[in-house]
C-alpha cells in the first residue's frame, strides 16, 4: 500500500508547490500593477492641479500691454539684424500662426523694424526692414485701422513751462514738442507699408455731420462733410498748456487755443500781420495764405482766432502758435475751398481726457 501511495503523495506535493508559486507570482504582478496605477494617478493629478493653477493665474492676471515683448531665444535667420524685442502681430497669412514684428536695439539713435512670417530657421521676411528714429514702438488698434505698427517719438523741447500772467491770472506757457506719431500697416505681401496715423485715429462718428474737429493735445485737425472724413492735417496750436480761457479782457496776451464749440464767422484769402505791418499774402507774412476765422467771444468777429496757413511749415505739430490753429498753406487752401461760413469748429484736448 505504501509503495502504491507514495508516488501520489510526491505528485501532490509538487502540484501544491506549483500552485502556491503561481499564486505568489499572480499576487506580485497584481501588487506591481496596482502600484504603477497609483503612481500614474498621482502624477496625472499633479499635472492636472498645476494646469488648473496656471489657468486660474492666467485668468486673474491683468491684460498685458500691447508693447509687452517676448524673450528672443531663437532669432529668424531671414533678419539682417539681431532683434532685441518681438511684438506679436495678427495672423496675416491665414496659416493659423500669428506673424511677428522684430525690433532691433537702438544704434546711433535709430531702430530697425521688420515683419516676419514664422520663426527660427524657416522664418520668412515679409517686405523689407525699415529704419526709424529711436522711440516707442507698438502694435495698436485705432478707430479706422486695426493692427497698425505705431512709432511714437518726441519733438525737441524748446524749454520747460514757465509761469506767466494772463489778464492778472496765473498760467503756464510752454513752447515745445509733444508726442509725434507715424504708422505702418502690416501687409502679408509687402511687409510694413506706411499708413496715415492721424487719419486712422479720427473718430468714426463725428460729433456733427459737417464739422471741423481739432485735437490740440495731438495737434491734428479733421474735417467731416455729411459724416464722412474728407481731410486730415497736422497743425500747431497755442503755447499755453494751462491758464484762463480767452476773453475780451485778456485776448491781447492770451496765447491759449480755446476749447469748446465755435463757428466760422470770417473767411478771407489772407490776413495782414498787423503786429509787424506785413500785408496779407506777403511771403513774409506768418499767417499764411488763408484765414478761416472763428468767434471765441461776442464781438471778436472771427478776426482774433483762426485756422490759417504759415510761412514756416517745418514748425508744424508743436504748441507754438499765438493761439490760432496753424496748417500748411497747401492744406489750409484745400480746407478754405470746402468750408462755408457757419461751419462749426469743435476744439478738444485729448491730453486732458474725455
Amino acid at each position: 500500500m505504501s509503495h502504491l501511495h507514495e508516488p501520489d503523495a510526491h505528485y501532490s506535493a509538487r502540484r501544491a508547490w506549483r500552485r502556491r508559486e503561481a499564486r505568489r507570482r499572480r499576487y506580485a504582478r497584481r501588487r506591481a500593477l496596482a502600484l504603477l496605477t497609483l503612481i500614474g494617478v498621482l502624477v496625472g493629478l499633479g499635472f492636472g492641479v498645476r494646469w488648473a493653477v496656471m489657468r486660474i493665474r492666467h485668468a486673474l492676471a491683468p491684460p498685458s500691454s500691447p508693447d509687452v515683448t517676448e524673450p528672443v531665444e531663437q532669432a529668424p535667420t531671414a533678419l539682417p539684424f539681431a532683434p532685441e524685442r518681438i511684438l506679436e502681430a495678427p495672423d496675416l497669412t491665414g496659416d493659423g500662426e500669428p506673424e511677428r514684428v522684430a525690433v532691433s536695439a537702438a544704434d546711433d539713435g535709430r531702430l530697425q523694424v521688420a515683419l516676419v512670417d514664422g520663426w527660427g530657421p524657416d522664418a520668412a521676411l515679409l517686405g523689407q526692414p525699415i529704419s526709424m528714429p529711436e522711440g516707442a514702438v507698438e502694435i495698436m488698434d485705432l478707430p479706422r485701422a486695426q493692427g497698425l505698427l505705431v512709432w511714437r517719438g518726441t519733438l525737441p523741447r524748446l524749454g520747460e513751462p514757465v509761469e506767466v500772467s494772463v489778464g492778472g491770472e496765473p498760467a503756464l506757457e510752454a513752447r515745445g514738442g509733444e508726442p509725434f506719431f507715424r504708422a505702418w500697416a502690416l501687409d502679408p505681401e509687402h511687409g510694413l507699408v506706411p499708413a496715415e496715423y492721424y487719419a486712422a485715429l479720427a473718430p468714426v462718428a463725428p460729433p456733427e455731420p459737417t464739422v471741423i474737429v481739432v485735437d490740440k493735445g495731438l495737434n491734428v485737425l479733421w474735417y467731416y462733410e455729411d459724416g464722412e472724413l474728407v481731410q486730415t492735417a497736422r497743425v500747431s496750436t497755442g503755447r499755453h498748456v494751462a491758464g484762463p480761457a480767452p476773453s475780451p479782457d485778456n485776448w491781447t496776451e492770451n496765447l491759449l487755443t480755446p476749447t469748446g464749440r465755435f463757428t466760422v464767422t470770417l473767411m478771407v484769402p489772407g490776413m495782414p500781420y498787423y503786429k509787424e505791418g506785413i500785408d496779407a499774402l506777403d511771403p513774409a507774412n506768418p499767417l499764411g495764405t488763408r484765414w478761416i476765422g472763428f468767434t471765441v467771444f461776442e464781438g471778436d468777429g472771427g478776426s482774433l482766432w483762426a485756422i490759417h496757413g504759415t510761412n514756416a511749415p517745418e514748425a508744424l505739430g508743436r504748441w507754438n502758435s499765438e493761439g490760432s490753429i496753424v496748417m500748411s498753406n497747401g492744406e489750409v487752401e484745400q480746407l478754405y475751398e470746402r468750408v462755408e461760413l457757419g461751419t462749426p469748429v469743435i476744439i478738444t484736448n485729448s491730453l486732458e481726457g474725455p
